[in-house]
């Protein structure tokens, strides 16, 4: 096929030129009415290209197939033979995947590193989410991936289960050894789903971590949104092999994307694929020499440490345009450093916690981003040194590796039954009834039906205290939380 071609962005350009006349949705008419304000804020070109896919960028029947020869040529350019464009994120793209390998009741094993999208699914939908642990770094308290005998032990324990959800790479950048992972879930009859949600790049560069399609995957995900250029929601599900009914897969598509998917998404999804067939090398070869230059700078700054390759497990490999940086040393948190780049420097990173800042660098990194995020570091050391008082001073916070994943009931119980509020301080011992997942990464450190230890409550009181953000808890004050109330008699 010819990855020159775009159908989505080349029928889009069709409809600029010329224009529709419409009396159907969207409402605004191409921009003939936009919302007051919205004008001078985004531009009229915005509403011009949100048009539906039927009667708008393709004919009433979708006669010229732009949105099908779109998926054909990125199943193509993945070396997939399944491909769809999701508007609705990596969280739809999971869901979606997951719906089409087990049924309610059904066993599917979960990496413990998993977005909240992963066990949000597993809740709603009723399947059993067998937890598989993970790696734990203690000199960096951060989580790696799944290793081939934690995913033999699962197995063995839960024979029935339909498939395993990996995450590779991590939020860090760590990929897990996919191919081994990959022989042990076709030993035993079962895919492998592996939520690449932040290694979509990886088909298109040598210098980054090897696609999991490429080491015997059977579906994956990626945000292409989060690095490669799309608008934000736009993901991509592509999938190998004859392990996932791809009819079912096709269906499970059908029932959770939306009959009115945003046009413009969808045709930066098939600019973006097209850009990466075409020099994908030669965009992220920059995007990787500039991580590096970054990553020299900042180990420079004593007493910041850099996550490396040196840091990473036998067998994984490392994402190196994600630069983790240890802050520990300084005596403060990493989201009182993430909030002060904001405040004084105007600079967002890509994630924070207790002991780390993460700079996710991607094509959109400019050398003068850099220069500011190392000026910005360099500042606060300074300034640190000269007056230890404008941060607040951090206390010990529990290690990751305390968190226990044990269930008490089954998650629906917990999450539909009768609860009540209790202080973060009381609930060792009670059984959660929501789930508490600080952002980013976004990964659930309880949900409903675990039991809460000591060590839970120890953790996120210590995390809360520090500064974190928990996404979406029912009392935004993160003072209580939902439980099972006891039953009565």
């Amino acid at each position: 096929m010819d990855q020159k071609s775009a159908p989505l962005a080349e029928a889009l350009k069709q409809i600029e030129n010329k224009p529709l006349v419409g009396f159907g949705a969207p409402g605004h008419n191409q921009g003939a009415a936009i919302p007051s304000g919205m004008r001078a804020l985004l531009g009229k070109r915005v509403f011009q290209a949100d048009v539906l896919t039927p009667k708008g960028l393709d004919d009433r029947t979708e006669g010229a197939l732009a949105l099908q020869r779109a998926h054909e040529l990125a199943a193509e350019a993945w070396n997939a033979d399944f491909c769809r464009f999701v508007t609705g994120g990596s969280t739809q793209s999971l869901h979606t995947v997951m719906a089409a390998v087990a049924a309610s009741g059904d066993t599917i094993l979960i990496a413990a590193n998993a977005h909240k999208a992963e066990r949000t699914y597993a809740l709603a939908s009723g399947l059993d989410a067998v937890i598989v642990p993970v790696q734990i770094d203690a000199a960096w308290d951060i989580e790696h991936g799944v290793t081939p005998d934690l995913l033999r032990a699962a197995l063995a324990q839960n024979p029935s289960a339909k498939a395993f959800l990996l995450v590779s790479p991590t939020y860090y950048g760590v990929t897990s050894d996919v191919a081994a992972l990959a022989d042990i879930c076709h030993d035993h009859g079962i895919p492998l789903i592996v939520d690449a949600a932040w290694g979509g790049a990886f088909a298109f560069c040598e210098g980054l971590p090897d696609d999991p399609l490429t080491k015997g995957a059977d579906a994956a995900v990626y945000s292409a949104h989060k690095t490669m250029g799309a608008l934000a929601q736009g993901s991509v599900i592509v999938a190998k092999g004859n392990l996932i009914d791809r009819q079912r897969l096709w269906m499970a598509y059908e029932l959770f994307e939306t009959t009115s998917p945003s046009v413009p998404i969808l045709a930066t999804l098939d600019a973006t694929r097209r850009d990466h067939a075409l020099g994908g090398e030669q965009m992220w070869r920059k995007v990787l020499s500039r991580a590096e230059k970054l990553r020299t700078q900042i180990a420079k700054i004593a007493p910041l440490r850099v996550f490396s390759r040196e840091d990473v497990p036998a067998d994984n490999d490392l994402d190196m345009t994600k630069v983790l940086v240890d802050v520990s040393a300084l005596g403060v948190s990493g989201y009182a450093v993430d909030d002060w780049l904001y405040s004084h420097h105007r600079i967002s990173m890509g994630l924070s916690d207790a002991s780390h800042i993460l700079a996710v660098i991607s094509l959109g990194t400019t050398q003068s981003d850099l220069r500011k995020l190392v000026h910005g570091l360099t500042d606060l050391v300074k300034q640190l040194s000269t007056d230890p008082s404008i941060l607040p001073r951090t206390t010990p916070v529990p290690n990751v590796a305390t968190l226990s994943v044990d269930m008490a009931m089954p998650g629906p119980a917990a999450l539909n039954g009768a609860a009540e509020m209790v202080c973060y301080e009381d609930a060792a011992g009670r059984i959660a009834a929501e789930i508490l997942a600080p952002a980013p990464p976004g990964v659930p450190r309880l949900v409903p039906g675990q039991r809460i230890s000591a060590q839970h409550v120890a953790w996120l009181v210590a995390q809360r205290d520090a500064g974190a953000f928990i996404m979406d808890p029912v009392d935004p004050t993160q003072a209580t939380i939902r439980v099972v109330a006891p039953t009565s008699g």
